[in-house]
């Protein structure tokens, strides 16, 4: 897997960083727990560019990659979220655990993708159809 076309940040030990995507910041941290590498933080979805009646996150999927200079995946996590609201103010609390196969002497970065689908309302039926959006690593 390939996350070269993904914003990534250079790996950096228990500072605290942000990554900007198209519709989403991740503030994190990077945590070292024994060889694993634990990150966690906080996913803010940037709704200045989303439509304006998506009001709800029907669905939505967070990953954290592990990668080399070139953007190689060497480790990545998923978590799945429960619906909610769509604000901008309200972060969504995340906790990730990767752990590569070996950790060489490269510099590694860290990449987020995300899956995610915004409805108008909790139960909206008829009306708009669903606003998709996605940024994830590719297979080559």
């Amino acid at each position: 897997m390939s996350a070269a076309h993904l914003k990534r940040d250079p790996w950096s030990l228990e500072e605290p960083r942000s990554l900007v995507t198209n519709f989403m910041r991740f503030d994190y941290q990077v945590v070292p727990v024994g060889d694993v590498a634990g990150i966690k933080g906080w996913a803010y979805l940037d709704t200045r560019k989303l439509p304006e009646w998506a009001k709800w996150a029907e669905s939505l999927k967070f990953t954290a990659y592990l990668c080399d200079p070139e953007g190689r995946v060497m480790a990545q996590d998923t978590r799945t979220f429960l619906p909610r609201e769509a604000r901008a103010d309200e972060g969504i609390g995340f906790e990730f655990s990767l752990q590569p196969e070996e950790w060489g002497k490269r510099p590694l970065f860290i990449a987020f993708g995300y899956r995610l689908v915004l409805t108008e309302g909790r139960e909206a039926q008829g009306g708009k159809a669903p606003f998709f959006a996605s940024e994830d690593a590719t297979t080559r």
